[in-house]
């Protein structure tokens, strides 16, 4: 299975920490990303879709915490979480930046309660095996060259039962028109019409993603039958299609139907919904960071605990040491912490 290699990594890492002095500080970098005040109205939005989905699966029976988000990038669904729902769990993303920065939207956003941050890797959780009831994730899966080995993740720290909730993964278009390269989003300063051309446009032309100068994997050709295959690892997986502004929806499997699943597989859209782990072996923690393990530890088949300390986490096992970075634990490798955060060898 291929996975992102170091240049991948090195560039999210890069791109993101540009992304919060243009979202977080106002600097201006990127013409065709979201600047301070538009970042403010999108994260609105997501926050409070956010709230009615999790308040939705939390009336439906699905136990959420303790949770894990990963992809959390500057926390803010995690933020939601915490405060809206009043459950707690972890934010977690290879980004330190953006993970720090959750402390700033938290305050413009008024939710004091903030997650535990954690600066990982996803190939390589540092969580107990079958410990978590709820993990969920949005936009996250694609940036991936095959998310076979992040599902795999998942589906191991689950304990039986849990629920794993995944959103707006792009399904590949079968109609491909590239005609041209058409900016990312239509700019903070555009109005409804050229808003509305802007969706039209995405029939005819390949979106120009700043993130692949950087390296950062924009990986939109997965069809619709690989995302079955993908999401096969679980015991259960309800999922939806979606396109056209959702208004053509379909099973992933096509049962139901059949003109809104061939819409999708035509024009392109989204996949989402809920994957469920029946079986399997574990005991469900009781707090977020009963869960917590080694990182060097779990990639040998071991799971000693980490203890929480205010400058580092330290594993019981090897006795490794992981820094805490205003609010942030690296619970990363020291040798891969080496190699994508050298600062803090040299702030050490």
């Amino acid at each position: 299975m291929e996975q992102q290699d170091l240049r991948n990594q090195r560039g999210e890492i890069e791109f993101r920490r540009l992304l919060v002095r243009q979202q977080v500080e106002g600097d201006q970098i990127f013409a065709d990303e979201l600047g301070k005040d538009e970042m403010v109205r999108v994260l609105e939005e997501r926050m409070r879709d956010t709230a009615a989905t999790m308040r939705r699966l939390q009336a439906q029976g699905v136990v959420l915490a303790p949770y894990l988000e990963i992809g959390a990038e500057r926390g803010q669904r995690s933020l939601v979480m915490e405060n809206d729902l009043g459950v707690h769990g972890a934010a977690a993303d290879l980004s330190f930046d953006m993970l720090s920065s959750a402390a700033h939207w938290a305050r413009a956003f008024e939710r004091p309660r903030m997650p535990l941050r954690l600066c990982c890797d996803v190939y390589n959780l540092p969580l107990r095996s079958g410990s978590l009831p709820f993990v969920f994730c949005y936009e996250t899966l694609h940036h991936f060259p095959d998310p076979a080995p992040i599902l795999a993740e998942v589906h191991r720290v689950m304990s039986p039962g849990a629920t794993f909730y995944v959103d707006e993964e792009p399904v590949r278009r079968a109609l491909r028109q590239n005609v041209i390269r058409a900016p990312k989003t239509p700019g903070p300063n555009a109005n409804a019409l050229q808003r509305l051309f802007h969706r039209g446009m995405r029939f005819f032309s390949e979106p120009a993603y700043n993130e692949l100068e950087y390296g950062i994997i924009e990986n939109h050709s997965i069809s619709i039958g690989e995302w079955r295959r993908q999401f096969s690892i679980f015991d259960q997986a309800d999922m939806t299609l979606s396109t056209l502004g959702d208004r053509a929806r379909a099973s992933l499997r096509g049962a139901t139907n059949p003109l809104g699943w061939t819409l999708n597989y035509l024009v392109g859209g989204k996949v989402g919904g809920l994957c469920r782990k029946t079986g399997g072996t574990g005991t469900p923690a009781a707090t977020l960071e009963d869960a917590l393990v080694c990182p060097v530890c779990v990639k040998a088949g071991l799971e000693p605990r980490l203890h929480a300390g205010p400058d580092a986490y330290t594993c019981e096992g090897c006795r490794a040491s992981y820094p805490v970075r205003d609010g942030v634990v690296f619970l990363l490798a020291a040798a891969k912490r080496a190699e994508l955060y050298p600062e803090l060898a040299t702030a050490s």
